[in-house]
């Protein structure tokens, strides 16, 4: 009590000089912060990254030896992976494992069973969207019965991503038998447990399991030796790299942003921007950590090709997310197809174009968002913001177009390129530059508002026992996007 009310006669009573101080006062130094913050969080950082790049790195070295030793044996690929998986997920993940394996066995048996059955009759059955739908599910049904919302919360990526693998495999062995009588137990077994993206990610599909790891044709073995010295280095660099970047975008989730944002945290728009770009950097740290365990774990470190590019192997299989595009964003598009590639992929050519020439663009653009926001399991607050960004994206768009089309001006959502001759007014003219630039801020913002309802840390506990206050930081905002969509929506059409 006392010290209540010291802080009360401290902050109606000072004078003003000492209040302004105090409002740009920081509660820990940067001796402090370094202590309580960074400190821990590389000790943690540490433990955890060391568990990918050495349990991938071994997995690399012993597929470039069994390679070596059995050229053409494909059985000792699944067998690898399968060991070096379960001990990543062991040294990860440690509890909650039998939710993985029910879901991972009953979903190889789904298939299994839809194939057999399937063989040999006239019917006409869609078999990947019986496992989307057994799929998602057993997800939900697993979420739900789960009794500790925090072992949930550490394997709900490791089930997305095992989920976006089986549902591949479903798409891609509809019509193609010849990929489909590769899918063995041993195959299955060996694709889902992949040590390079069974916990983290990023989706690959099964045909790419099959040939990443493949020795490469025609390159000489003298040609090999001679340069193997320089590439190894070069796979070194980035795999170091990758984790650098990851563990520099844990401490700034972490430390950085508090530090810097505490004397002017009073204001809330400034609280929000720092709720959400904590959100954005924990989200860079799991990106770039996923694209250093799949660089580790790949044993193509030779192929010749690579080395045009250092920080980042030819194949776009390793690139994960792009920050720079997601920060400085043109458009909301933009932003949904850089934050995470390779699910925005997996989305478009396993949702959108097979729903959209039955039921059309609209339909697949509002399923391939339901699809998304089901992936992520019971997290309410997912949902509400892929539904916003999702109409956000939509009227962007339109608003977008119909400006480009009415004053023949290069302010799509994309940009248009250099020569266009599509448009009068190119995109270094004044107006463009200021429609763009609206455009710009507009995006900013949302990406604060929408950013600023998750918790970097949160993952989201249990959200069916939350009160209204789930939605708190929108209603300090105002929901100052919603009414912003709204008058956006109605602008289309006046214009």
């Amino acid at each position: 009590m006392d010290y209540y009310y010291d802080d009360y006669y401290d902050e109606y009573y000072d004078h003003p000089d000492q209040a302004a101080a105090r409002l740009f006062h920081r509660d820990l130094s940067i001796e402090e912060t370094i202590k309580n913050c960074v400190h821990p969080s590389l000790r943690f950082a540490t433990q955890y990254i060391t568990n990918f790049i050495a349990i991938n790195l071994l997995f690399s070295v012993l597929v470039l030896i069994v390679r070596k030793l059995f050229p053409t044996a494909q059985r000792s690929l699944h067998l690898l992976s399968c060991v070096c998986g379960a001990a990543l997920v062991y040294r990860v993940i440690d509890h909650g494992f039998y939710h993985f394996l029910q879901l991972a066995v009953s979903l190889y048996a789904v298939q299994w069973t839809l194939h057999r059955w399937l063989t040999g009759t006239g019917r006409y059955i869609k078999t990947p969207f019986i496992v989307i739908a057994y799929g998602i599910g057993n997800l939900l049904v697993s979420e739900l019965l789960e009794p500790s919302p925090e072992t949930w919360n550490r394997i709900r990526g490791t089930q997305m991503i095992l989920l976006m693998k089986a549902l591949s495999l479903a798409f891609d062995t509809d019509d193609n038998h010849s990929l489909r009588s590769q899918l063995t137990v041993l195959s299955y077994s060996g694709y889902i447990l992949c040590p390079a993206n069974i916990v983290l990610g990023p989706w690959i599909s099964f045909n790419d399991y099959l040939t990443i790891w493949k020795p490469p044709a025609g390159i000489e073995p003298k040609q090999c030796r001679s340069s193997s010295g320089r590439r190894m280095l070069i796979h070194v660099f980035r795999i170091v790299t990758s984790a650098l970047m990851a563990v520099g975008f844990l401490l700034t989730s972490n430390c950085m942003i508090d530090y810097l944002l505490a004397p002017i945290n009073s204001w809330k728009w400034v609280r929000a921007y720092g709720r959400a770009l904590s959100f954005r950097t924990s989200h860079y740290f799991i990106g770039y950590l996923s694209q250093c365990s799949m660089m580790a774990a790949a044993a193509d470190w030779h192929r010749a090709e690579d080395e045009r590019s250092i920080m980042l192997p030819v194949s776009s299989l390793y690139r994960i997310t792009s920050p720079m595009a997601v920060e400085f964003p043109r458009s909301l598009v933009q932003v949904v197809t850089a934050w995470n590639i390779p699910m925005h992929l997996w989305l478009k050519r396993y949702i959108f174009r097979t729903t959209k020439r039955p039921f059309g663009t609209g339909t697949a653009i509002a399923l391939t968002y339901i699809i998304s926001s089901l992936l992520h399991g019971l997290h309410y607050r997912l949902w509400i913001t892929l539904l916003t960004i999702g109409s956000w994206t939509f009227v962007e768009h339109e608003v977008r177009k119909k400006l480009a089309t009415i004053y023949s001006a290069c302010v799509l959502v994309g940009k248009c390129p250099s020569s266009c001759t599509v448009h009068q007014h190119k995109s270094n003219s004044v107006f463009c530059v200021v429609i763009n630039m609206l455009f710009f801020a507009l995006n900013i913002f949302n990406l604060i508002y929408l950013g600023c309802i998750f918790e970097s840390s949160e993952g989201p506990p249990d959200e069916v026992q939350q009160d209204k206050s789930m939605f708190g930081p929108w209603t300090e905002l105002n929901y100052a996007s919603h009414w912003l969509l709204v008058f956006a929506y109605l602008f289309y059409f006046v214009i």
